[in-house]
């Protein structure tokens, strides 16, 4: 059985309503993730309409858990993606528990929207098994929000309460409890754009616009600045 695909409103990723630059940033980050996957348990936190789960364990993963706080996204998840080894559940990312951890989990595209950041992260502690890895994304606000110069600023995009650099974000991990460093840190859409507004532009007009024309491949940083970048984090064994 399937449902019908839910109204894509830019607060969350709808494979085939967003456009093909944002597909393939959503897509690539879970191409990395599945480069980890063999032979583990996953949890996908904040796992939207759940398209992840045959990518997971076609790449080997044991079972894939899918965990959002969307009731209308986690249905068509349920309907559309649910296996003998995929299931789905409701959930706060500040307080899910499930009796479990898990080897892998993967925090794609959430931490920006979460009031209670640190609460989030605490708790994926709880939930990662002792060794086991993190992956987390975020938009680079320098990037992203030019104008945020610290957290407490507001993101230009509506829908975020925060947005993270880097170091920021490494640092909240560690924190938490995780291990964390620039070294395991990698970037998408990674280009020399300048944050200045006029200088932005005249970037633009000149060599294009690389939200487009930069790869969305998750690859190591580089002394360019990403768009987005994916911490992995690990907890100590």
């Amino acid at each position: 059985m399937t449902t019908a695909t839910p109204t894509f409103t830019g607060e969350f990723f709808v494979p085939g309503k967003a456009d093909a630059r944002m597909e393939a940033d959503h897509v690539e980050r879970y191409r990395f993730a599945c480069r980890l996957a063999a032979g583990k348990s996953v949890l996908d936190i904040a796992c939207g309409i759940g398209y992840a789960a045959p990518m997971y364990l076609e790449a080997g993963a044991i079972d894939y858990l899918g965990v959002d706080l969307n009731a209308e996204v986690l249905q068509a998840a349920k309907d559309n993606y649910s296996s003998e080894k995929a299931c789905y559940l409701i959930g706060d990312i500040t307080k899910f528990e499930c009796g479990r951890q898990f080897d892998l989990i993967s925090c794609f595209e959430t931490i920006e929207h979460v009031p209670d950041y640190r609460g989030a992260l605490t708790n994926l502690f709880k939930l990662v098994q002792p060794g086991g890895t993190l992956l987390v994304s975020s938009p680079n606000r320098p990037v992203t929000s030019p104008s945020a110069r610290s957290l407490t600023d507001k993101p230009e995009n509506p829908f975020h309460t925060q947005e993270f650099t880097p170091a920021e974000l490494i640092a909240e991990l560690q924190a938490a409890g995780f291990e964390a460093s620039l070294e395991q840190t990698y970037g998408q859409r990674q280009s020399q754009m300048p944050s200045n507004r006029f200088l932005k532009a005249v970037y633009k007009a000149t060599v294009g616009n690389p939200k487009k024309k930069a790869s969305p491949e998750v690859t190591p940083l580089n002394s360019r600045s990403p768009r987005y970048f994916l911490v992995t984090a690990r907890k100590p064994a």
